[in-house]
């Protein structure tokens, strides 16, 4: 059977969806396409909402306060002053993105329940301001709104209302998944996964935010236009906590990361609440509206505890019985030392570049970097130069102050004193996504993976500043010739690092071994001038550190800086050009491998007396380099 062509694949689905829209209010009952309506309209918010919570991690508690802007604003403009319904549409969809703009950018620097918390001020600020006003028609609200006229055809009844608003919900839910499987939509599903190494990546996360907030403004504003037409009628109602709670639940009903999902939870969410209206009165006689609040509530925590994926989760559980996925072993197969050697060639190839400083060309100056807390002193008065093409260890005992350097140098951490310049730039203090623009990056002590996509998924995150595509172009399908280079560049940093058959395997579900070569691999997919490893050797075995250690000689051929915090005394004398040696956040000593082993302070407090151990160190050293320089094709000194 031949297989469809992917772009009739990507929007398969939407057509079928489309079409049962269509036909729905043919054959349904009145009561349920009124029902129908209100899912689509709140669907549509839902849509925006998913965008923000389930792809950017951003729990919104007052999202109805933009419905109630968009509502309001095209009640005032069709009623006070006569404006055609299209063009007080667009306004209403502006005005809920400006006051979204507006309120997102101190918000936005909230975390959490903060930001949760902030949210639901601004649904009671929106509340109390349309019931003060008189503009707005303060409790009353306003009314007589006509039904939507368009080319002359009155939408007055309820299935005329559903034809109309089917194919701005499609069109949404298009636009929202094209997002997703964008640039923009990589990045936002990074900072969800790790805000940190996203920002390390290039990733404007603050900025992404406010963009996404904006967005999720959009679709409650518009969708608060085509219910001020439905009912007829604004009041105070429309901001209220209930209908937040409502959005809330059909977002995580339908399941967070998938905006699919909305649509489908607001549709269950409707259906619901039409069946806890007529349920709630005989089970609690004189029932309110708390009432049905609090049974949102318990359908909300009861989703949370036996779905955790909602309908998505369900859906998949579903396929999966019905259409048994054949596992594919390929990913078991290890790549030969010689098919690593072709990869690693072709591959730096493609993201080699050829605007490095000139070796020993100071890129980095440290000067008086020092970082307290409290009355601990974790790194004191740091001062040193890195140079380009040189290889930086970073070498003491547990505690002495590297990775904290090392947070410092990319702006993970803000100094206490000192400074830090990349390429002339000031970066002590700036948030991580200034050193990456720097071409500087890194991978991480702890794992910093995103743990929701595949390793090639993750790669393709730091091609996020080698790539330009904006939300829009994403959103429309204009940026596919730029994700094609995006791919490639991608997998070529997965070849470098031998885990090609491997690259559309879930990374959460690799050895902790794979997923560090993983998050070197993506670090190297940034192209970057300065590369900072921690611990990069950590969960090797033996052939894989091997491997790393040929990979980083070739990447220093090219031009690249490295700098690296590694336990493994043996791996660093065999590969660094110079080794720096921390001892209770004091620099100790700055030179060669053979200069640091035979420096008496560097013995005593980290290498040891240990004749035996320095022995096996230096043999070890020695087999290390030999493996690497057979595999590199020439010696240490040489490849720069």
């Amino acid at each position: 059977m031949t297989a469809l062509p992917a772009v009739v694949r990507r929007n398969l689905p939407f057509v079928l969806l489309a079409v049962v829209l269509a036909v729905f209010p043919i054959f349904a009952p009145v009561r349920a396409v009124d029902i129908g309506v209100y899912a689509l309209i709140y669907g549509l918010a839902a849509i925006g909402l998913s965008l923000l919570m389930g792809l950017a991690g951003q729990v919104s508690l007052g999202h109805a306060a933009f419905f109630a802007v968009g509502a309001y604003t095209q009640a005032i403009l069709v009623t006070k002053f006569a404006w055609p319904l299209p063009l007080a549409a667009v306004v209403a969809v502006l005005a809920a993105m400006l006051v979204a703009l507006i309120v997102g950018l101190p918000l936005l620097r909230l975390r959490g329940h903060f930001l949760a918390l902030a949210t639901l001020g601004l649904g009671i600020i929106v509340t109390v301001t349309a019931t003060e006003l008189e503009y707005t028609g303060a409790t009353s609200g306003i009314y007589g709104i006509p039904k939507p006229d368009l080319g002359g055809r009155v939408y007055d009844t309820s299935a005329e209302y559903f034809w109309l608003m089917t194919p701005f919900v499609v069109i949404g839910l298009w636009l929202a998944v094209n997002l997703v499987r964008s640039r923009t939509g990589r990045a936002l599903s990074a900072v969800n996964d790790s805000e940190v190494a996203a920002e390390c990546l290039g990733v404007n996360t603050f900025n992404l935010r406010v963009k996404v907030f904006v967005l999720s403004a959009a679709y409650a504003g518009l969708a608060g236009a085509f219910y001020a037409h439905f009912i007829n009628v604004v009041n105070p109602s429309s901001a209220k906590f209930e209908l937040s709670v409502q959005m809330l639940l059909m977002v995580v009903l339908g399941g967070l990361g998938t905006v699919w999902g909305a649509v489908f939870g607001a549709i269950t969410v409707q259906t619901l609440e039409e069946g806890l209206k007529d349920l709630i009165p005989h089970v609690v006689p004189g029932a309110t509206g708390e009432v049905q609040l609090i049974g949102f509530g318990v359908v909300l925590v009861a989703v949370i505890i036996l779905l955790p994926g909602g309908l998505a989760e369900l859906w998949q559980r579903i396929r999966a019985a019905l259409f048994p996925v054949r596992i594919n072993r390929e990913h078991e197969r290890e790549i030969s030392e010689s098919e690593q050697r072709e990869l690693l060639e072709r591959s730096l190839d493609l993201l080699s570049r050829d605007d490095h400083k000139p070796p020993g060309t100071p890129i980095v100056q440290i000067r008086g970097l020092t970082k307290r807390y409290g009355g601990v002193t974790a790194l004191d008065d740091l001062t040193l130069d890195i140079h380009a093409a040189e290889i930086l260890a970073f070498i003491g005992p547990n505690g002495a102050g590297k990775t904290t350097a090392f947070n410092m140098i990319t702006g993970v951490l803000p100094p206490t004193e000192g400074s830090v310049k990349i390429n002339g730039t000031e970066t002590a203090g700036h948030q991580p996504h200034v050193a990456a623009e720097l071409d500087a990056t890194r991978t991480f002590q702890n794992l910093q993976t995103f743990k929701s996509t595949t390793v090639l998924g993750n790669v393709k995150v730091a091609r996020h500043l080698r790539s330009k595509a904006g939300l829009l172009r994403g959103m429309f399908l204009l940026d596919r010739d730029e994700e094609r280079h995006v791919e490639v560049a991608a997998q070529a940093a997965v070849d470098a690092m031998a885990l090609t058959p491997l690259a559309d395997h879930p990374i959460a579900d690799l050895a902790f071994g794979k997923q560090r070569q993983a998050e070197v691999a993506r670090a190297l997919a940034l192209e970057p001038s300065l590369l900072l490893l921690d611990e990069p050797m950590a969960g090797l075995s033996g052939p894989e550190r091997d491997g790393l250690a040929r990979l980083l000689r070739r990447v220093r051929a090219t031009g690249v800086t490295i700098v690296l915090v590694e336990h493994d005394v043996a791996a660093v004398m065999a590969l660094a050009d110079r080794v720096a040696v921390l001892d209770d956040g004091k620099l100790i000593a700055l030179g060669t491998p053979d200069e640091v082993t035979n420096d008496p302070v560097v013995v005593a407090a980290y290498l040891g007396t240990d004749e035996e151990d320095e022995r096996q160190i230096q043999q070890r050293a020695q087999a290390m380099e030999t493996q690497v320089t057979a595999g590199a094709g020439g010696d240490k000194g040489g490849d720069s």
